[in-house]
């Protein structure tokens, strides 16, 4: 089997393409498994396992995708920043995909995109304002995003008390992970009454289930499985307008990075 260093999904030019993917390999702020700046490289290679078509979805890709490969990711996070901005300005108004990295890459695009709502699939609620020092960590991700977009968080089931706290003194729309568990219908209602026409989603892989995504840096318990996901994209695809899969960490089964593979190509085929 051919396997190359895009994406397999790659079936068009730069110019052409109606979607990006890019990659940003960071991950010097991760405080447990560290290892997301090899995801890139593994979710492009697993993604040569699967068929460009979805049973789910019932379609092929039939969108023209191009992988532009990684931004460069020396020296400072002001530098990614600076590197995700001059990316974002030659891809233009196209939808994109970005492979972490950990998901503090999430917040070197929010940075430079305009105003929208960020639907952040995530165990964690990622709200410190500082820790280990630095405001560009982790875990202040979704704090970060919170100064220039609204955000809603799904399959939240870890945070400390003042993150909470502040979580509801902001009235962020967050859905924990018993919740979704419990009644997962319920919770895209409620998620059809609340989300704009335009959304930006970034899924961080450890809102899965360790027993479905072992390779993550921080995996926590009593989490969503996969097919959470998919019933999302069905519901709400026509309002994504780019995505970012983050913090993988390459397992040496290949779980991990094949199933964030797979969720792009079913993003990639849903109508």
């Amino acid at each position: 089997m051919h396997i190359d260093s895009f994406f397999a999904c790659s079936n068009s030019s730069f110019d052409d393409a109606e979607l990006i993917i890019f990659g940003i390999p960071y991950d010097q702020t991760q405080s447990f498994k560290p290892g997301s700046r090899f995801a890139p490289s593994a979710i492009r290679e697993a993604s040569w396992n699967f068929e460009d078509f979805s049973l789910f979805f019932g379609k092929d890709v039939d969108r023209k995708v191009f992988d532009a490969g990684n931004v460069c990711v020396d020296g400072s996070f002001e530098d990614i920043i600076l590197e995700t901005k001059n990316m974002l300005k030659k891809i233009g108004d196209r939808s994109i995909v970005v492979l972490g990295g950990e998901h503090t890459i999430t917040y070197s695009v929010a940075k430079n995109i305009d105003k929208t709502t960020f639907v952040v699939f995530d165990a964690h609620f990622d709200m410190r304002d500082e820790f280990d020092g630095s405001k560009y960590n982790h875990a202040c991700t979704v704090r970060r995003i919170m100064e220039k977009h609204d955000v809603v968080l799904i399959g939240v089931r870890s945070c400390t008390k003042e993150e909470l706290e502040f979580a509801d003194s902001e009235g962020v729309n967050y859905f924990t992970s018993f919740e979704c568990i419990e009644n997962w219908n319920r919770v895209l209602k409620e998620l059809d009454k609340i989300l704009p026409d335009k959304i930006y989603l970034s899924l961080d892989m450890d809102v899965f289930d360790p027993s479905y995504a072992p390779g993550v840096s921080t995996p926590e318990p009593f989490g969503l499985a996969p097919l959470n996901f998919l019933q999302f994209l069905s519901k709400f695809k026509e309002k994504i307008v780019g995505m970012d899969v983050v913090e993988v960490i390459p397992d040496s089964e290949r779980v991990t990075p094949s199933l964030a593979a797979k969720l792009i190509i079913e993003y990639l085929c849903a109508p």
